[in-house]
C-alpha cells in the first residue's frame, strides 16, 4: 500500500510539473466577464477607457465577411462586475466603418463626454470621411455633436488613434484650454499614388481643430499601416515652458507580407512648424516589425527624468520577427538624455535606446500601453502563445514600471497573467481605474464559430484565502452530501452572478440568477478546495468550500 501511494505521488508530482505552465499561470484577475458574444465570427477590435468616476467604457468594432461593419459600446457602472450595451451602430451599404477609436473625459455623469473618431470608407475606393463626435455619458440618441468632419477624395483611410491630455494639461493652459485632443490617421491617395500619416489637433477641448496633412508620406499603395498616438507632458527642467508634446508611431515601408518598419514622429501638441522633423526615426534597428504602440509620461506636476537624470520620458513598443528563433518578440524604445526638441533639428536613433522586452521561445504580441498618474507608472499588456499537447495556448500578461526606471527591466513588476485559454485573443486593452488605482483589461477572443468580448479587473484577483474570507460574511452555503448541489442563500433579493475558482485562480464555473437563493451544481468539480464569489450591482461576497 505504501508503495502504491508513493507511486501515485510520483505520478502526481510529474503531472504537476508538466502542467505548471497552465495550472499556475493565472496570477492576477480571475473574475472574467463575458461582455458580448457574437453569434458568428467577425474580425474584432476592442478599445477600453475609464472615466474619472470609475465608469468603464468598452468599444468593440466588428467586421463581418458579408461586408457589414458594426460598432458596439458597453459600459460598466459597477467596477467591472457587469457591462450593459448602450449603443450599437451598423454600416453595410454605401459607407462602412474602416476604423473607430474612443476616449472619455469628465468627472461625473453630468460632465462626462464620450469622444469618438470614426473612419468611413466608400466601398468603391474613391472617398473617405474622418469624423469626430462628442456625446454625453449615456450616449443617448440625439445628443451626438459632430465636432469635426473631413472628406478625402481619391482616398482610402486605414487606421486611426485618438488621445487627450485631459488628466494632466499644463497648469498655464499651454497644454490646452482646458485640455487638448489629438488624432493621428493613415491612408492612401490613389491620385498621388501616396501613402500618408495625418494629424489633427484641438487646443480647445474639441471646440476647433487644426489639420496637418500629411505629416509624412511615401510613394506606393498600403505602404503605411497601423498607427498609435500619445500626448505627454514636459516639466520646467526641459526648458520648454511646460509645453506638452505628442508622439506618433506607425508602420511604414510595408511589404506584401507581414513585414514593415516602425516610424516615429514627435513635436509639441500643436505641431509647431519650427520643430517639425525632416523625416521619421526608424526605431526598429533590424528585421520585420509591426503593430507599434506609444505611451508618453503624462504628469505635468512631476519632473521628466529617467534613471535619475533629466530626460524626456516615453515608451514605444512593437512586434518584431526574429528570423533566427522564427518567432515574434516584443522590443521597446525609450529616449536617452540627448533626445531633445530643437528648432530645425531632427533627432536620430542615436538619441534613443532600443532593447528586447519579451523574448521567450513562444510568440509575444504587444497589446496596449497606458499611464497611471497616481503612481507614476507605465502599464503594459501583451499576449503570448505557445503550443501545448498539439493545441495553442494563449496568455494575456500585465506588468508596470515606475517612469524613472523605464530603462531597467530588472525594476519592472512581475509579469502577471490575467487570462490563459485555448482560444486566440486579440487587441488586449489596459487602463487605470482612477478611484481604485488599479488596472482593468478587455480583449476579444476568436472561437471556432464565434467571437467573444471579455473584461477583467485587477481588484477581482484572488490572492489568498485568508485575505478574502472576511468579505464572505452575508452569504450562507448549505450543502448536501447526496445530490451534488450546494444551496446559496443571500441577504437580499437581487440579480446575482456567481463565480467558482480553484486554488490556482482559474474560473471553473459561472452562473447568473435572480432572487435570494440558488441551487449551484458542483457535482462536476473534482475533489478539492474552491472559492465562491457572488456579486450584484451593489454587493459582493466571497466564501470557501470543499468538495470531498
Amino acid at each position: 500500500m505504501r508503495t502504491t501511494i508513493l507511486h501515485k505521488w510520483v505520478l502526481a508530482a510529474f503531472a504537476l510539473i508538466t502542467l505548471s505552465s497552465l495550472a499556475q499561470a493565472q496570477t492576477m484577475g480571475g473574475g472574467d466577464v463575458k461582455v458580448f458574444d457574437y453569434k458568428n465570427n467577425p474580425a474584432i477590435k476592442t478599445k477600453m477607457t475609464v472615466a474619472d468616476n470609475g465608469w468603464i467604457y468598452l468599444m468593440a468594432h466588428g467586421k463581418h465577411e458579408s461586408g457589414e461593419t458594426e460598432v458596439r459600446v458597453f459600459r460598466s457602472k459597477d467596477d467591472g462586475v457587469t457591462f450593459q450595451e448602450i449603443k450599437h451602430w451598423t454600416r453595410s451599404s454605401y459607407w462602412f466603418f474602416q476604423d473607430f477609436d474612443i476616449i472619455v473625459t469628465g468627472k461625473d455623469e453630468s460632465d462626462i463626454r464620450f469622444w469618438s473618431v470614426e473612419l468611413l470608407n466608400d466601398p468603391a475606393g474613391n472617398r473617405s470621411i474622418l469624423s469626430v463626435f462628442k456625446r454625453n455619458a449615456n450616449l443617448e440618441n440625439g445628443n451626438a455633436v459632430r465636432m469635426y468632419e473631413k472628406e478625402f477624395t481619391n482616398t482610402q483611410l486605414y487606421d486611426v488613434s485618438i488621445a487627450s491630455n485631459y488628466r494632466s494639461p499644463a497648469s498655464n493652459l499651454m497644454g490646452g484650454d482646458p485640455f487638448a485632443l489629438a488624432i493621428a490617421y493613415t491612408g492612401f491617395n490613389s491620385a498621388d499614388n501616396e501613402s500618408f500619416v495625418g494629424y489633427l489637433t484641438s487646443m480647445k477641448a474639441g471646440k476647433s481643430f487644426e489639420l496637418h496633412h500629411p505629416i509624412f508620406s511615401q510613394d506606393g499603395k498600403e505602404k503605411i499601416g497601423e498607427v498609435d498616438l500619445s500626448l505627454g507632458s514636459t516639466s520646467y527642467s526641459m526648458a520648454h515652458n511646460q509645453w506638452p508634446i505628442m508622439g506618433v508611431v506607425f508602420e511604414m515601408n510595408k511589404t506584401s507580407g507581414h513585414g514593415a518598419d516602425i516610424g516615429f514622429l514627435s513635436n509639441f501638441i500643436d505641431y509647431d512648424s519650427d520643430f517639425r522633423w525632416a523625416a521619421p526615426i526608424k526605431v526598429n534597428t533590424f528585421g520585420e516589425a509591426g503593430s507599434p504602440k506609444i505611451q508618453m509620461m503624462l504628469d505635468s506636476e512631476k519632473d521628466n527624468t529617467l534613471a535619475g537624470k533629466t530626460c524626456h520620458n516615453f515608451m514605444i513598443m512593437y512586434n518584431h520577427y526574429d528570423s533566427d528563433e522564427r518567432n515574434w518578440q516584443i522590443r521597446y524604445v525609450y529616449p536617452k538624455p540627448e533626445f531633445r526638441y530643437k528648432e530645425g533639428d531632427t533627432p536620430t536613433m542615436d538619441d534613443l535606446e532600443e532593447a528586447p522586452f519579451a523574448t521567450t521561445s513562444s510568440d509575444e504580441f504587444i497589446g496596449d500601453l497606458s499611464y497611471d498618474k497616481s503612481y507614476g507608472h507605465y502599464l503594459v499588456t501583451y499576449a503570448n502563445t505557445f503550443e501545448y499537447e498539439g493545441s495553442d495556448v494563449w496568455k494575456l500578461n500585465y506588468c508596470w514600471v515606475p517612469y524613472d526606471l523605464l530603462n531597467d527591466l530588472k525594476k519592472w513588476s512581475v509579469r502577471y497573467v490575467y487570462r490563459d485559454d485555448f482560444n486566440a485573443t486579440i487587441t488586449p486593452q489596459v487602463d487605470i481605474h482612477p478611484i481604485k488605482r488599479k488596472a482593468c483589461w478587455a480583449w476579444g477572443e476568436y472561437h471556432t464559430d464565434k467571437s467573444v468580448i471579455r473584461a477583467d479587473t485587477e481588484w477581482s484577483t484572488i490572492t489568498s484565502v485568508e485575505e478574502i474570507l472576511s468579505q464572505g460574511e452575508g452569504v450562507k452555503l448549505c450543502t448536501s452530501s447526496t445530490d451534488g448541489y450546494m444551496m446559496l442563500k443571500l441577504p437580499m433579493d437581487a440579480t446575482w452572478k456567481a463565480f467558482v475558482y480553484d486554488m490556482q485562480g482559474r474560473k471553473v464555473a459561472e452562473v447568473s440568477f435572480e432572487g435570494e437563493a440558488y441551487k449551484l451544481n458542483v457535482q462536476h468539480l473534482p475533489k478539492g478546495t474552491y472559492l465562491l464569489k457572488v456579486a450584484s450591482d451593489t454587493r459582493r461576497f466571497v466564501e470557501k468550500f470543499i468538495v470531498e
